[in-house]
């Protein structure tokens, strides 16, 4: 529990990595995903003793990602679907974990989903 617990909070870390205003494609856009990710990190924040929340949180924020990604277009589309997919990965990771039937959590696919959405946004 204790490992879960401090493996949820290093992937806490990658979703923070979104916290840099977006400023060039779409303001509202990035906006919109920028303020998905840091409520996605509060929340999971605050259910960090509960892995199967954090993987239910992660899971509910790669839909809601997925859900605005449809309202852009081009790389900022590409960025915030390729952001959802790693959250959605990160999810799995955390609950197999928790479950017992995984030992790893790799936050690897999120921080670079991230950085490609920040770089897509022009931060």
């Amino acid at each position: 529990m204790l490992q879960t617990r401090v493996l949820s909070l290093c992937l806490l870390g990658a979703l923070a990595l979104s916290a840099a205003g977006c400023g060039g494609v779409n303001k509202k856009a990035c906006g919109r995903l920028e303020n998905t990710l840091n409520g996605i990190r509060r929340q999971a924040m605050a259910q960090v003793d509960d892995p199967t929340q954090v993987a239910r949180t992660y899971a509910s924020g790669a839909a809601t990602l997925r859900g605005q990604a449809k309202k852009t277009d081009g790389n900022l589309r590409k960025s915030a679907e390729k952001a959802a997919g790693a959250l959605d990965q990160l999810g799995r990771q955390v609950q197999a974990a928790a479950d017992g039937t995984g030992s790893s959590v790799d936050s690897s696919a999120l921080i670079a989903a991230t950085n490609d959405l920040k770089h897509t946004c022009g931060s």
